[in-house]
């Protein structure tokens, strides 16, 4: 099976796990927890739905090794095939409040790390939009041909992700860009923001506070490169990141090299954080450091 035979079974699961979320909104459930997922956050009925119906979706069309998602953690099936990473609602706060700001991320990697990632889907289906690429093919929203570094319109506008887990930094980040004349905004999903610098929604998209998860942007970090945006990376656990319900990662995306420098240049000047040794000050690591 090819890369683009698997997008096309990710971007079916996508569908199907989209609508299920709806019609669970639908019927004024969006707000109903029913549990807590593996990575430590409150799961909504909608999360429980969107992810049993993409994977038995995903386990009965392809020969899958693992699946990694934000409710169930890390499932191994066996020793070969895809490892499927799966946010089935990236964006749980704007669901359950009515917001149509949210999505299903779906990626197959034929590996263990994020480099590995050869096919990604993010579904926002409250919106129709769909963001979707497999390796060497391009990446593509709602059938059009995307090309990061021939959108914008010069404003600068910039994507900062923000979690209460962050604490003060993205705040304080977003406050010295505002100061240089950037235009900063957060939308609550990590996957429409990354997306958002391949479609021309924006021109460049910062997390780097160490509490990321792979689940998040597996999908949209295939779309951006496939789009031709600059993308950098660190994880704690390793790198390329890990596929791993435990990996934390920090990124930045652009649509052009000399801006996503830029950007990391603020970052540093701001609150002294480096891509490649952010987890010493932040994360994980860093809070380990600080216990003994």
């Amino acid at each position: 099976m090819d890369h683009d035979d698997v997008l096309t079974a990710l971007r079916e699961a996508a569908r199907r796990a989209g609508e299920a979320a709806l019609r669970v909104r639908e019927r004024g459930h969006a707000g109903e927890v029913v549990g807590k997922g593996r990575g430590g956050d409150f799961t909504l009925r909608g999360d429980l739905e969107a992810e049993r119906v993409a994977v038995d979706y995903l386990l009965s069309h392809l020969n899958c090794a693992a699946v990694v998602s934000e409710e169930m953690g890390e499932k191994v099936l066996g020793k070969e095939g895809y490892v499927l990473v799966i946010d089935p609602l990236d964006g749980s706060r704007n669901y359950k409040r009515g917001s149509p700001l949210f999505a299903v991320s779906i990626a197959a990697a034929v590996g263990r790390t994020l480099g590995d990632v050869v096919a990604g889907v993010v579904y926002a289906p409250a919106m129709g939009l769909e963001i979707y690429a497999a390796e060497g093919s391009g990446a593509y929203v709602n059938g059009r041909l995307l090309d990061a570094r021939s959108g914008g319109d010069g404003e600068g506008l910039v994507f900062v992700g923000a979690s209460p887990k962050a604490s003060f930094l993205p705040y304080a980040y977003m406050l010295g860009l505002s100061a240089r004349g950037f235009i900063v905004r957060s939308l609550g999903s990590a996957s429409l923001e990354l997306a958002s610098v391949a479609t021309g929604g924006a021109d460049a998209y910062v997390d780097a506070w160490g509490t990321m998860r792979v689940v998040d942007i597996a999908a949209a970090y295939l779309v951006v490169r496939e789009a031709g945006a600059w993308v950098s990376t660190e994880g704690f656990l390793g790198n390329p990141p890990l596929l791993s319900p435990n990996e934390r990662l920090a990124i930045a995306a652009a649509r052009t090299e000399q801006l996503g420098k830029k950007l990391l240049e603020l970052l540093a000047e701001e609150l002294s954080l480096t891509m490649g040794s952010i987890f010493e000050v932040v994360g994980p690591g860093a809070r380990a450091q600080s216990a003994r």
